[in-house]
């Protein structure tokens, strides 16, 4: 602002130094144009403050979201080495919101914590995860992932599923929401875990 009116000082005195009169009328005119460009000046640099501070929220929650699926990943990928049934699902609660909710496309909706409890403990199910690639949004918001799940399933069988899952998270890089998606139809997906919703 102060440049602006600097500019505008600048060039009363040039029109002055040039022998030109300056009326009133366009003293006032040229009063009124800086005032216009101050109010511009100040609504452009709020709004570009305003985008420095969400980029930098942005970056933060980036941060902390991929912290949150790096770990999650590692935990699920192989739970013997982080403890029993109880350690690990109490490791898994410290990245995942209370009330957070998986919907498997197959399976329905559950509570994520219950879910990961499920899948990883409940009956004889023996196998593993292998994540091929994972992504996350430019703000943090949203990720996901492309894995693999294969082992022994419910009855023994040996099985091999491809899944997507697509993730939630708050402003914390906690997950509140998951979609396990399968490129297959669902009597496939119960067959090849050996059981049914």
């Amino acid at each position: 602002m102060r440049l602006l009116a600097g500019l505008v000082s600048l060039s009363l005195v040039v029109v002055a130094c040039s022998g030109q009169e300056v009326s009133m009328e366009g003293f006032r005119e040229l009063k009124e144009e800086l005032a216009q460009a101050e109010s511009e000046l100040v609504d452009v640099t709020a709004e570009r403050d305003a985008l420095l501070a969400q980029q930098e929220l942005d970056s933060a929650r980036v941060a902390k979201s991929q912290i949150t699926a790096d770990a999650i990943g590692q935990i699920v990928s192989d739970p013997a080495s982080f403890g029993t049934e109880e350690q690990v699902v109490e490791l898994l609660s410290h990245y995942i919101t209370p009330d957070a909710i998986t919907h498997d496309l197959a399976y329905g909706k559950v509570g994520t914590i219950q879910g990961w409890r499920n899948t990883l403990f409940a009956g004889d199910i023996d196998a593993v995860t292998f994540e091929w690639h994972n992504w996350m949004s430019d703000d943090g918001s949203q990720g996901g992932s492309l894995w693999t799940w294969q082992g022994a399933n419910f009855v023994g069988e040996p099985f091999e599923l491809i899944g997507v899952a697509l993730t939630t998270y708050n402003d914390d890089g906690l997950e509140t929401s998951e979609t396990v998606i399968w490129p297959y139809p669902d009597e496939y997906v119960y067959e090849q875990f050996g059981v049914g919703p």
